[in-house]
């Protein structure tokens, strides 16, 4: 049978370090001998996935305890092909401090395949991914094959796909993009629930989505994709419903508004989706207001479509 499992992601391996450190009591002193830090005798009592980093975003891990009569704290940052987000080690750093103006003993831990270079220098230990499968420890060689296995998948994740670096330029653009959004919808009284500025975005992250609206329902939401190819001069703005019910198709099909494209949406072709194309906009060549109002007219557009559909649903 083939092997087709998507290939391991970092909340994976977030898991299982966070699993390691609380059943295996001597995970933690293999792992810190591996990190080259001079620890023993650790007593792990909480690994918690997803820790906050005192309000500066999220980490991937926080191991703390005790050793040798002392509190102590791992901050732990997973890798696989992810470049570092935006300040991310720096952020690191400063929470690492705080814990220990509290009187913990902290160390910030990057774990990453060998080939991975990112922030490493900037954390106070770094793992190799391919070293972690040698601490795993278990009693039964099935289940410690198939945990051993969820690191192999990751390591052939990164080598099949290299590194996504953070853009800047595209980060730049999509901050600009959303602040416009913003204030565009609060001057003409649309009231667009824009998706969050995230730490960082990558080459070719050309989608603001999903945009959604009150009027609408939970299925049916607005993206804006800023631009469409490499050979193309447009961009577009989509309404998709997924899945799409009979009376949602005939909608769709029958009471389109003018100028809107029709086509289906989804792997499985479930969806639909109603588009206005709209002139691109290009890392390259900065934000362009007007090309925003545009786009943003034609999703309250459709947003009114929708509404004015639902209320007299005969036209």
């Amino acid at each position: 049978m083939d092997d087709n499992r998507k290939s391991a992601k970092e909340v994976e391996i977030d898991h299982l370090l966070a699993e390691e450190f609380l059943c295996d009591p001597d995970f933690a002193d293999r792992f810190a001998a591996a990190c080259g830090l001079a620890l023993t005798g650790l007593s792990v009592k909480a690994a918690l996935p997803e820790p906050a980093l005192g309000g500066e975003g999220f980490g991937d891990l926080l191991v703390h305890g005790t050793a040798q009569g002392q509190s102590f704290a791992l901050l732990i940052e997973d890798k696989i092909t992810a470049g570092p987000a935006l300040r991310q080690a720096e952020r690191y750093a400063a929470h690492a401090d705080r814990l220990r103006d509290a009187g913990h003993a902290v160390w910030s831990i990057l774990v990453a395949p060998a080939a991975y270079r990112g922030e490493r220098a900037l954390y106070d230990a770094a793992l190799d991914l391919e070293t972690v499968a040698g601490l795993l420890r278990n009693a039964d060689p099935r289940r410690l094959a198939h945990r051993r296995a969820i690191l192999r998948r990751a390591l052939e994740k990164k080598a099949s796909t290299g590194v996504r670096l953070p853009d800047a330029a595209i980060y730049r653009l999509k901050t600009a993009y959303l602040d416009h959004a913003a204030a565009w919808g609060a001057r003409h009284g649309i009231s667009l629930q824009l998706p969050a500025l995230r730490d960082s975005y990558y080459d070719g992250d050309s989608w603001i989505d999903p945009i959604r609206h009150p009027a609408l329902p939970g299925a049916m939401t607005l993206r804006h994709r800023l631009w469409m190819s490499f050979d193309s001069h447009l961009g577009q703005v989509d309404l998709i419903i997924n899945p799409a019910t009979e009376p949602d198709r005939q909608a769709f099909e029958f009471h389109a508004p003018e100028g809107a494209l029709l086509s289906t949406y989804g792997r499985q072709q479930k969806g639909l989706q109603l588009s206005f194309p709209v002139r691109q906009m290009r890392p390259a060549t900065g934000f362009a207001p007007d090309t925003a109002d545009a786009a943003l007219a034609a999703m309250q557009r459709l947003v009114r479509w929708w509404s004015d559909l639902r209320r007299h649903p005969g036209r």
